[in-house]
């Protein structure tokens, strides 16, 4: 019931912001952005719910699990772009990343790389020396990482169109784009709650049968970044495969460091979020996969059929050590 709302109330959302796009003139890779906005609601919602349940409760694995949910979502992203990459270029060459995404998107990247790289010395400085107990990383350091893509998106905004730049067409009236929107934000905010309060009863009842499959923590973190990032960016690979390729990148781009910055950013700046073991972890990940993302985009500013398979095959890896590796 929750992926379901998860996943049709964001899609209506998605067609809501792509029309609303189209009616303001915004390019293919602007509203792909956007959508990935709506795409990412039900994430930032459930692991906001999970992230306020944990910290009010004073339990340290669920607010464990919010935090890296967010993070395997982001690799849930990355892995639906390696396969964007494959339908796109699969019989018909390399494709060539748009132009916004060279400018702007390559920017940021760095600066989350080297964000994430900060967080990750922060927390194991704090690791090695004990000083602290229960590391956490500062809110103000979290209404950065949130700073940083509201500035970004502005400038993208903002900025000159690129020569290959297309204007998105709009499916419906702006009557429509309005009441899909409205009803797809609604939907998301009851399915947070309802996977949130799955989670709970799954590692309350099922805490034994889990532990034989891996750490607990880490699959249930697996399963609600899961559940919601694959419904709502699995449109961004319909997109591609219907030949709406700038809009799939750009959702998916997007969506990687909306779910860092964004997402991450704004539950850090009311919910502490812990530095420890299992988050670190997936930090490192995170940076090392955007680091390989970047310079598949900037090398040759094409992505091919090779690329797009290294991609998949390398977030494989980190969700296979994740889950089956030593326990962390």
């Amino acid at each position: 019931m929750g992926t379901w709302l998860a996943f049709r109330p964001s899609e209506w959302a998605v067609e809501g912001i792509e029309s609303a796009a189209g009616h303001a003139r915004m390019t293919a890779y602007m509203a792909g952005m956007l959508s990935s906005l709506a795409s990412n609601m039900p994430e930032a919602v459930v692991s906001g719910f999970a992230a306020y349940a944990g910290y009010a409760q004073n339990n340290m694995d669920m607010l464990d699990i919010a935090v890296l949910s967010v993070l395997i979502a982001a690799g849930f992203n990355m892995l639906l772009l390696g396969l964007t990459i494959i339908v796109s270029t699969k019989g018909k060459g390399a494709m060539e990343v748009p132009k916004e995404a060279i400018k702007k998107d390559s920017v940021l990247i760095r600066w989350t790389i080297v964000a994430l790289g900060c967080m990750f010395a922060l927390g194991m400085v704090d690791f090695v020396s004990q000083a602290t107990p229960d590391p956490r990383f500062p809110p103000l350091g979290a209404f950065v990482l949130l700073l940083s893509y509201v500035i970004y998106a502005g400038a993208l905004m903002g900025g000159e169109r690129a020569e290959d730049s297309r204007i998105a067409v709009p499916r419906h009236s702006r009557r429509t784009a309005l009441l899909l929107t409205l009803a797809g934000f609604v939907g998301i905010f009851f399915a947070g709650e309802v996977l949130t309060s799955s989670v709970e009863i799954l590692l309350e009842e099922q805490h034994a049968v889990i532990s034989q499959v891996g750490d607990p923590v880490t699959i249930a973190a697996f399963i609600l970044g899961a559940a919601g990032a694959l419904p709502e960016h699995g449109i961004a690979l319909m997109a591609a495969a219907r030949g709406k390729v700038g809009l799939a990148v750009g959702n998916l781009v997007g969506g990687i460091l909306q779910i860092v910055l964004l997402v991450m950013g704004g539950i850090g700046v009311f919910v502490p979020i812990p530095l420890d073991r299992y988050v670190l972890f997936q930090i490192v990940v995170i940076a090392g996969s955007l680091w390989f993302l970047k310079r598949a985009i900037t090398d040759d500013h094409k992505l091919d059929l090779f690329e797009g398979a290294m991609i998949v095959l390398l977030q494989a890896y980190v969700f296979i050590l994740l889950i089956w590796g030593p326990p962390i």
